[in-house]
């Protein structure tokens, strides 16, 4: 998957989280990595993700959060700034 361009209108934050994201990617193991994206960026249901993926239900959403909570890690200082 590619991330998206910041074509959406998102403005800065978009770009940010964007580059945060390709950041971030290599940290992850390819199939967690999937995982997370194919649930929350592209919003398919977590058993269709496990059944594709090979992984159960429960580390589907165990990778999601995983990346997630990364990103609000890395993210964290711009709130504070």
């Amino acid at each position: 998957e590619s991330i998206p361009d910041d074509s959406t209108g998102a403005g800065s934050s978009g770009r940010i989280v964007h580059r945060a994201l390709e950041l971030m990617r290599t940290d992850f193991q390819q199939r967690s990595w999937r995982a997370f994206w194919l649930t929350a960026v592209e919003d398919r249901p977590p058993a269709e993700v496990a059944e594709a993926l090979g992984m159960s239900v429960a580390a589907v959403w165990q990778a999601k959060s995983r990346v997630l909570r990364r990103l609000r890690q890395e993210l964290g200082g711009l709130a504070e700034g």
